[in-house]
């Protein structure tokens, strides 16, 4: 089973919580009433067999829902289908019971009170669709149910014209829009907690992290440095001849190797910007495209460059934004070695619809990345390249964030990877300045 993210973990127990402490008891509220409005309604005579079952099995069913939630017989995997199934039963009671109703003044002109029930599933579907282009679709669910289970009675539509009809309909998606607006608020909201949440969780893991890579790094960089340079010492002092010759090239290239990664390492540790400067963000990509792609004659690498004219300079650490640049263009370069088109297509620009931010598209026609890896890519040590330590686009990532920007990666159709890079022009983060 694919693992949960700790958005979807947060959503579920949230939901979980929710329909503990408010839709359950909801749910045997709805009942309880309904049996003691039918009863009144009746005289308290005895009910029909289809009534008598739809209460019993609705009882059962909330029986059954109490015991999972409440005895925590249901996993967070399951949560979410086991409230869609309750939700719709909880559809088809209500739709059943206006139904049954109704049959009971048939010839009267009445329509059922019992209408109001759907409120509350319009209140609990707003709370229970993460989007709410799904909700309104429960709600014009709800009220297409509303119309038929009329209908069925009346065999015509001309209760449409009716006075009660008409306010009772309006009143369903008065309540449908508040809903929705109420709703959607929450959810910003919760959405912009999470988010905080979880970037407060990853800079404090983050903080960790770099604390033991500093540590780590401090106490092997002496011994590979001396490693390093023996195995110079020995090769240049070994005959062409000497059989130990490739041991020790191996020997001093995997130490230059350890060498590389204890750099990187540190660079993790300590990745906030240490001297910001106004410096043009195109002047600095054409420095690492120079850098990477210097070679004409051996790299078959095409650069297509959109940039936008008259772009203003950004405050920044020069050194530091180079450094991200160097660590995407290496993985595209990378991600594009058995590729038959080699081409990296590069858009430099102000942000449509938000002038103080510069946006850097790259794209490339590489392999792209698996859809299970992208959660995946700016984890610290996560690699699926060999040999490969895992720590560029962490590295890219803490200095974008240092700098108030945010970095996305994703999948380029028909084939390849986009790298989105969002930098302010005024702001740097406060924290980046140490």
């Amino acid at each position: 089973m694919k693992p949960l993210t700790h958005e979807e973990r947060e959503y579920l127990n949230w939901l979980t919580w929710i329909e503990c402490r408010a839709i359950i008891p909801l749910k045997w509220i709805i009942l309880i009433i309904s049996l003691m409005v039918w009863s009144w309604s009746t005289q308290f005579t005895l009910p029909s067999t289809e009534v008598f079952m739809i209460f019993f099995l609705y009882a059962m069913f909330n029986v059954a829902q109490s015991y999972f939630f409440y005895a925590r017989r249901i996993t967070l995997q399951q949560v979410r289908p086991f409230c869609y199934v309750s939700y719709f039963i909880d559809i088809a009671f209500v739709t059943l019971l206006i139904y049954l109703d109704t049959t009971r003044y048939y010839g009267h002109n009445v329509q059922s009170d019992f209408y109001i029930l759907y409120f509350l599933m319009i209140l609990r579907g707003f709370a229970l669709f993460r989007h709410s282009r799904q909700a309104l679709f429960m709600s014009i669910l709800i009220s297409g149910l509303f119309i038929l289970s009329i209908w069925f009675r009346e065999t015509s539509f001309d209760f449409i014209r009716q006075r009660t009809f008409a306010l009772k309909f309006a009143l369903i998606w008065m309540v449908s829009l508040m809903s929705w607006f109420i709703v959607e608020m929450i959810n910003s909201q919760k959405s912009e907690i999470l988010n905080i949440r979880e970037s407060l969780l990853r800079s404090e893991q983050f903080a960790t992290l770099g604390q033991m890579a500093a540590g780590v790094a401090h106490e092997i960089n002496n011994p590979i440095g001396i490693i390093s340079a023996y195995s110079e010492y020995l090769i240049k002092n070994s005959r062409g001849d000497d059989p130990h010759l490739e041991d020790y090239e191996t020997l001093h290239k995997e130490a230059q190797r350890c060498s590389k990664i204890i750099s990187q390492l540190l660079n993790f540790a300590n990745p906030y910007a240490r001297e910001i400067v106004r410096y043009d963000l195109k002047k600095l990509n054409d420095e690492v495209l120079s850098f990477i792609f210097h070679n004409k004659m051996d790299d078959s690498v095409e650069i297509v460059k959109e940039m936008e004219n008259d772009l203003p300079e950004i405050l920044c650490d020069p050194v530091q934004i180079k450094q991200a640049l160097l660590n995407i263009y290496l993985n595209a370069r990378q991600a594009m070695e058995n590729s038959s088109e080699k081409k990296i297509h590069i858009r430099l620009r102000r942000l449509p619809g938000n002038p103080g931010i510069i946006q850097l598209l790259l794209r490339d026609t590489g392999c792209g990345i698996k859809k299970e890896d992208l959660p995946k890519v700016f984890e610290p040590f996560f690699t699926t390249r060999k040999g490969g330590s895992g720590l560029g686009l962490s590295i890219t990532r803490r200095i974008v964030e240092g700098h108030s920007g945010n970095i996305t990666i994703r999948n380029s159709p028909p084939h390849g990877a986009e790298v989105e890079i969002r930098i302010p022009i005024q702001s740097v983060a406060t924290s980046a300045i140490r």
